[in-house]
């Protein structure tokens, strides 16, 4: 445990420093728990929160899904593959569209490749260590200009960046869980001199208790750079083999989320609801495959 403690400090040392886009609830589980699964057992969704959680998944997973972020339509695509030399290796897609008509105004894709594995494993302890590297791409459509028709606006323009993610996850005894997740942890920007812009850095730790097969209790502290901390907790419980129910709660701002999960023969279908004190409330939801 000194070993993760000593990388936790590490990550905080990094995180101060930010804009587009920045999705904390991908993946329909993740919202139902309000974001709070950094340190819950690695599954699909980890690609998105943590991919020191990779190295705990065995089998090949794909995940897909989609939610309207403020009617911001949004979507996602991950695809997981085990390595026996490498842990897990990854691959996602998230991709968002601000348009008005037939008109883009603004397009965001981030392609990502993430590989978890264990840095230490025995029967009473692992340590796990992950990154993601990242590709954004953001293009911004013709701005309308004082006449209003676009001719005496902005041309059109896109920018790349590069971005790295760094993620750890120790587990005690199968039930005490800790994990930190690092993103953006180089800086990335996109644009240049004046008009360069900071992508989102957030750091989140947090700790996770299974008392049982089928129940996970985790609580989290959340911060994005330039934006006050969050508290987050979630309850995910096993109602039988195929049925899971899960609820969340945030704060600053408070939100609540709540969601169920189906599973059978290898698919899985999960569904999400999550709050806001004053926007509308947000729905997602996700379709995934094990091969078995």
């Amino acid at each position: 445990m000194k070993i993760m403690i000593i990388i936790l400090i590490t990550l905080f040392s990094f995180s101060w420093s930010q804009v587009a886009s920045d999705h904390a609830y991908t993946g329909a589980e993740s919202m139902a728990l309000a974001g709070a699964v950094v340190a819950n057992p690695g599954a699909t969704e980890s690609i998105f929160h943590n991919p020191g959680g990779l190295a705990e998944v065995t089998d090949i997973q794909f995940i897909t899904g989609s939610a309207k972020m403020v009617d911001v339509p949004f979507t996602y695509f991950g695809v997981l593959y085990p390595v026996r030399q490498f842990g897990t290796v990854g691959i996602s897609l998230q991709q968002s569209k601000v348009s008005a008509g037939s008109t883009s105004l603004s397009k965001e894709t981030d392609l990502g490749i993430s590989n978890g594995f264990y840095l230490q494993k025995d029967q009473n302890s692992q340590l796990m260590l992950g990154y993601t590297l990242h590709l954004y791409q953001w293009s911004l459509g013709r701005s309308a200009g004082i006449s209003g028709d676009g001719s005496d606006g902005f041309p059109s323009a896109s920018g790349s960046s590069a971005g790295v993610d760094v993620g750890v996850l120790a587990v005690l005894r199968g039930k005490h869980r800790v994990g930190a997740w690092l993103k953006n942890i180089n800086s990335p920007t996109i644009g240049e001199d004046n008009s360069a812009q900071y992508l989102p850095q957030r750091i989140t730790i947090g700790v996770a208790y299974l008392p049982y097969k089928g129940l996970t209790t985790s609580l989290v502290f959340d911060r994005l750079l330039g934006v006050s901390k969050q508290v987050k907790g979630g309850i995910d419980y096993d109602l039988t083999d195929i049925w899971s129910v899960r609820v969340g709660v945030q704060s600053n701002p408070n939100r609540m989320g709540a969601g169920f999960g189906v599973h059978y023969q290898g698919f899985t279908l999960d569904y999400a609801i999550l709050t806001h004190p004053v926007l509308p409330l947000i729905q997602q939801i996700s379709l995934g495959y094990t091969i078995l």
